[in-house]
């Protein structure tokens, strides 16, 4: 499918991109952000981004776009640790690995033909405390024999009108 949550919400996150590979923790905690960098740093926004998750039951809806489902096996614990929390988590990726299944958590299969299999998002839709980062691949799997050098672009936002704007779009992607 032509659909791509990058090129709809990169453009609707304000400021300059900003080199971020090795960066520091309180750099990826910026409520906003453009930015190159690499998968070790994406991992870490992340994971900072699902801390709220961790501590709380919430209202929260996610969407996490994994490339590969095989993307999420070393953090699925950790995931199905959010799904007891959440309302939802809709998980997009190639479906190249199976993952225990939760009640909350529901795979959404993708294939290397669809644009979002070139984008790494989390997308945490919530009455309070949206937060969202969206990336696009610019290397693509099987350039670098160590795939953590793969190289990113992408935004990142607090922003209750973006965030929402993207969970329209992956709505409407999962009503299609």
């Amino acid at each position: 499918m032509n659909f791509s949550l990058y090129k709809k919400i990169f453009d609707k996150v304000e400021g300059e991109i900003n080199e971020m590979y090795n960066a520091k923790e309180s750099a990826l905690r910026a409520l906003s952000l453009k930015y190159e960098t690499d998968i070790p740093s994406l991992e870490r926004m992340c994971y900072i981004m699902e801390e709220v998750l961790m501590k709380n039951k919430s209202d929260a809806v996610v969407y996490a776009g994994f490339q590969k489902r095989s993307r999420a096996k070393a953090i699925w614990e950790r995931y199905l640790k959010i799904a007891d929390n959440v309302k939802k988590i809709y998980l997009f990726g190639e479906p190249d690995l199976e993952l225990k299944n939760h009640s909350n958590i529901e795979f959404i299969n993708i294939s290397k033909d669809d644009e979002l299999y070139k984008e790494w998002f989390l997308v945490i839709d919530k009455k309070m405390g949206k937060s969202m980062m969206v990336a696009y691949d610019l290397d693509g799997f099987g350039k670098y024999s160590d795939e953590k050098m793969r190289k990113f672009k992408g935004a990142k936002t607090t922003d209750p009108k973006v965030v929402s704007l993207a969970s329209e779009y992956l709505n409407d992607f999962l009503n299609k």
